[in-house]
């Protein structure tokens, strides 16, 4: 299962901006304790140094920093944007859908983004995501079993 709390989806949320939709995202996790309160400021640091290095395709992003900025547990959350924010990202600009990612050490972060990246392949999931409108739908579309076959 990709998520395992129905707090780990947040549907149709609203940011001014991409630090501001990067805390939002993390939040679910800060909150499970995942991550320490320093993993959200590792992201916006490293997104200051390195550039928006997360965002994965158009309008898709998947947040994440080192395992030693703070992740405790290997985890994510799903929350979608009732307006896209602009992460300046010049080819994949604006994100409505960002999976946050805590990764504890490197086998589990490319793990999860391959189970992530077949996920993103379907099309008619995204297109289903866009169209959520509370968290538990959002709960009930992303921890349907059958996308466990993926």
């Amino acid at each position: 299962m990709l998520i395992h709390h129905s707090q780990q989806a947040q549907a149709r949320r609203k940011a001014s901006g991409w630090q501001q939709a990067v805390q939002i995202a993390l939040q679910p996790l800060e909150a499970l304790d995942y991550i320490t309160s320093s993993y959200c400021q590792g992201v916006i640091e490293n997104t200051l140094q390195w550039g928006p290095y997360y965002v994965i395709a158009p309008g898709v992003a998947m947040p994440h920093a080192r395992p030693e900025q703070g992740a405790r547990a290997n985890s994510i959350a799903i929350t979608t944007f009732e307006t896209p924010v602009s992460f300046g990202h010049e080819d994949c600009d604006p994100v409505w859908l960002v999976i946050a990612l805590s990764a504890t050490d490197a086998n589990a972060h490319l793990e999860t983004i391959q189970r992530i990246t077949t996920l993103l392949e379907d099309s008619d999931l995204l297109a289903r995501l866009q169209q959520v409108t509370t968290d538990n739908e959002l709960f009930q579309l992303i921890s349907n079993p059958t996308l466990q076959e993926h």
